[in-house]
Formats: C-alpha cells, structure tokens, sequence
C-alpha cells in the first residue's frame, strides 16, 4: 500500500515537473500567441489617422485630418520630417519655403534658372484647425515628390520619400510588434501577400508595412520575390512650352471665384460642377505689401477637382486696390522680376493654366511701367504654357492711362470689366450694367485696339438695392450688392413690384417704407440673356461673370446655351 502510495506521489510530482519544464520551454522556445490591437500598441485611438514615415509609425502630438476627401498633416510634423528649413509665422499665420533647398520645377530649363538663380521665399497658405496649423497632403506630395498612400479601412497613411523593397510572404505568418518571436503579435498576413519594407533586419526579422498600413516584424527568412520599387512623383518635365490655350467650342464661359480666406477653396459649392463652364478665376493673390511679397491662398486640391471637371483654372492677383503697392511694384525692375519669380513658382507649384492681373489702382504716371510689367511677364508665362489675362476699366479718359492697345497686343485675353455703371459711391442711384453700358463696353475696348477674339465681357451676377432716404427735405442715398435672388426677394419682402426697363434693358424693382424709396436694376435671366447675345454679336473671345455665388441656378443653362450652342 505504502508502495502504491509513493508511486503515485512520484507520478504527480514528475507531472508537476514536466508541466514545468514544459511552460519553461514554452516561454523559451515558443512564439507569442498574444494579440494587441495595433492601435493600443502605438496609443492612437479608434477614429485618428496615423503615419508611417519611411515604414516606422511616427507617434504624434497633433494627428493628421481627414475632411471632405482631404488629408491635412500638422505643420510641426511637416517641418520636422519633410522640410525642417520650412518656417512658420504663427503670427501671421503663414508658412514660408525657400527654393534654396526645393527647386521650383518649371517647363524649361531656362525659365527654372530664372526662377531659382537665387532663393525665393514663397508664402504657403495654413488651414488653421482647432487651433492648429496643417497643410494639405497635396500640395506636399506635388512639392516634395513624396508618395502618399492612405489606406481608409485602418486610418493608416504611409508616407514615402526614398525608394523601398516589396516582397510576398511565403507562408502564412504573424506580424510582431517586436523583433523577436516572443512579442505579441498584432496582425495575421497570408501565404502570398505583399508587404514593404527595406533593409533593417534585426534578429532575424524585417521590419515591414502591411496593406493595411500597420507596420510590425516579420522573419526575414519569409520575404520572397522581393523587388526594388523606386519613388517617383508624376511630374513631366520634358522641356517644351505647352501651346497657348484656345476654347475648344463656342465662346469661352468664365467666372470669377472670389476668396475671402484658404478655407473657403474647400466649401461644398465649390465642389459642384457646371455644365459649360470653361475657365474659373479663383481670387487667391495679393500683396503682402510695397516690397512685391505675394500672399497666397490657393489649393491644389481645388485645382485637380477644376482640372478633373475639364475647367482651366487662372489665379487672380490684385494690386489691392493701392496705388502705392502699384507703384512700388510697378516702378522698380527688381521687384517686378521678384513679383514674376513668384508667380511663375505658383505656376508651377499648383499647376494653374493662367494668371489673371487685376490692377485696378495703377497711377497715371506708371502706365509705361504697367505695359512693361506684362511685356516681361507674358513671355515667362506663355514659355510655361500659362495663359495671361488682364482685367481692364471701361474706356473713360481717366483710364486711358492702361494703354488698352498695347495690353491687347501682349495679353492673351482682355476681360473688359463691365459692371459697376452706378457703384458704392454713385451721386445717383442706377442700374450696376446697363445693356447700353455692356455696349459701349465693348465698343470702345474694340476701338482702343484690342482684337475681338481676345475681348471677354466682364457681366454682374449682382445688383445694387438703392436706399433713398428723405428727411427733413433731402435725400440720402446708400447702396448694398446683393445676389440675383437676395435683390429680388428684398423688393418682394419689401411689398414692392417689377417692370421691365426699356432703357436699361433691365427688370426694375422699386418699393416704399416709412421714409424709404428702395430701387433695384435687376439681374437675372433676362439681363443676362441680352448681354450675351451682345457677345455673338460683336463675335468677340467671349463672357466673364462676377462673381461664383451669387447667380441663380437657372443662369448656368443660359450661358450654356449662348455660348456654346
């Protein structure tokens, strides 16, 4: 009994010892069968995006953005990966490159020695979001030439500046978030996947980015078929002047975007496509001051959906209405070169089809200098295959100082801006554009020797509601632009009535409150329809409407029909 008792003693202890040298062993010399969540692992939550920069997760204090099929990268991030000579004025809010270090790309080799002979400082607009700085991910993979690749399902983005390896797996494995058998694991990959990496092995294991974007070890024994992919941006730069652009049917169909702030690049009406639009003018250049230091708002994403929806896109710089940043620029040979280099890298730089000068307070004595300022930049635009359009007054002698002949000889397009007949400041109430004004507009442009078929005719989208006011026996007069509908219903809401204007060839609207008379020259179908059919039938290059916005929606089916029907 004592003998049947001692065996069974020895057998549970030899158990006891086998089942711990078995759990020894199994620490020693077993892989982890342990499962975290990649996200845990690196402390990103559920719904942020993370990064991996050059296959290794970057952990981050502000996360990346994703809105309305934008990725935004934080511009800490930026300057301490990417671009560590990038500088950011928080201030001012602005970013600012140097092309000392990123050469601004152009089609020919000699206007990219023009443009960085010597390092150009451009200004970058920021996205401030919830107080923090972000540049949108294309204009940094256009820049930089950096291959991107965000993967929606995992929230990952890969972000790749240096060639790199990928290989298929060559059976089915785990993906460790150590180099070594012992770390849990955090993804599962199958015989025949794909995986990238380069050459870190550590222990035996290779540090690789699966497809989903999580990044983790794998033996290096299993990497098979490796091939060396290299990483290049799409950018062509074959050296040959693209060809003016000319409107494949009917008359070109313009409208100017006006742009208050870089956010609104991004706003939901922006997105939509119309029908028979040619060109749009987004109002994204001014001056920072005297010096000729351009600020930018544009975005390169608002190109490529311009772009994908057949539009050319032509950046508007203003002279902000300042003659004394007109003259400075205007006058001096240097910072006219200065001003060119700019807008030629932002040419490059957001690949704009043409730029768009606007320069409405020029003075009289820098008229020479005005021509000479488009005669230096029409060629650098044109050698760029850029399309140069200049916004001009209605001929009066107190603008003849433009030199309307020579502008049309130099520019591409001459948009002759025929609106505001009665402004702000009218001593009279009136109609924004007459059809008799839209006329001579026209008219007298021709005369001052632009050719037609470089003529555009600027039409109103708005109208001026008038406020004559009577007290005490005299009559003040205060005006405020409005929309197509906001003119329309104010009158309405008003109690007021419309009749049809022979003389303006407008619908006129007109209603009485208290000590108020309320007058407005309508725009809508009718006006819009009569001044398009003065474009065909001076035959000139044809519409430019200001501004995006404020149009009813039936006014695009009228364009549409008039000018390319």
């Amino acid at each position: 009994m004592k003998t049947q008792k001692k065996s069974i003693i020895f057998k549970i202890f030899f158990l006891f010892v086998f089942i711990i040298a078995l759990v020894f062993l199994g620490k020693k010399y077993l892989p982890s069968f342990k499962y975290i969540d990649y996200r845990d692992s690196v402390k990103l939550a559920t719904d942020e995006i993370g990064i991996n920069m050059q296959l290794d997760y970057i952990p981050m204090k502000n996360i990346p953005l994703y809105q309305e099929g934008e990725i935004y990268l934080p511009v800490d991030f930026v300057k301490k990966y990417i671009d560590n000579y990038i500088y950011w004025d928080m201030e001012e809010n602005t970013l600012t490159i140097t092309n000392e270090y990123n050469v601004i790309r152009m089609q020919t080799e000699e206007l990219e020695y023009f443009v960085n002979s010597e390092p150009l400082e451009l200004d970058l607009p920021i996205y401030n979001i919830e107080g923090v700085a972000y540049m949108p991910k294309t204009f940094l993979e256009d820049f930089y030439e950096l291959k991107f690749e965000y993967i929606e399902d995992s929230k990952m983005l890969n972000i790749l500046k240096e060639d790199y390896k990928m290989a298929t797996v060559s059976k089915n494995t785990k993906v460790r978030a150590g180099a070594n058998k012992k770390a849990p694991y955090i993804e599962k990959v199958k015989k025949g996947e794909s995986v990238y990496f380069y050459e870190n092995e550590e222990n035996g294991y290779t540090r690789v980015t699966t497809k989903s974007g999580y990044s983790g070890f794998v033996p290096t024994k299993l990497l098979t078929n490796i091939e060396d992919i290299k990483v290049e941006n799409n950018y062509e730069n074959d050296y040959i002047a693209k060809a003016p652009w000319t409107v494949d049917n009917g008359k070109i169909n313009l409208v100017f975007d006006q742009m208050q702030n870089v956010v609104a690049n991004s706003s939901e009406m922006r997105k939509t496509y119309i029908e028979g639009v040619d060109v749009l003018v987004p109002t994204w250049f001014s001056f920072k001051d005297e010096s000729g230091k351009i600020v930018n708002i544009a975005d390169k994403s608002y190109v490529d959906l311009a772009h994908s929806n057949g539009y050319k896109v032509w950046g508007l710089i203003t002279d902000n209405f300042d003659s004394k940043i007109s003259h400075s620029i205007l006058s001096s040979t240097e910072t006219r070169e200065y001003v060119i280099k700019q807008l030629l890298a932002y040419v490059s730089m957001y690949d704009l089809d043409g730029i768009n000068i606007d320069f409405e307070n020029v003075p009289k004595e820098d008229g020479e200098n005005f021509i000479q300022f488009l005669r230096e930049l029409a060629p650098a635009l044109r050698e760029e295959g850029a399309v140069l359009s200049v916004d001009l007054f209605v001929p009066k002698p107190w603008t003849a100082h433009y030199n309307r002949n020579d502008v049309g000889k130099i520019a591409d397009y001459v948009i002759v801006m025929g609106y505001d007949e009665h402004y702000a400041g009218s001593e009279n109430a009136g109609s924004v554009a007459s059809m008799n004004w839209s006329k001579i507009a026209i008219e007298d442009t021709l005369k001052e020797g632009v050719p037609k078929e470089k003529l555009i005719l600027g039409i109103p989208f708005y109208a001026r509601v008038w406020t004559e006011t009577l007290e005490d026996g005299e009559i003040s007069l205060s005006s405020k632009a409005y929309g197509m509908n906001g003119a329309y219903n104010f009158i309405e809401e008003k109690g007021g009535s419309f009749s049809y204007d022979e003389e303006t060839g407008q619908n006129y609207g007109e209603a009485k409150e208290d000590n108020k008379t309320y007058k407005v020259w309508l725009e809508d179908e009718q006006s819009i329809a009569k001044r398009l059919d003065l474009v065909l039938e001076y035959d000139i290059a044809g519409a430019g409407a200001w501004k995006r916005g404020l149009e009813k929606e039936e006014i695009w089916d009228i364009l549409k029909d008039k000018l390319k029907g």
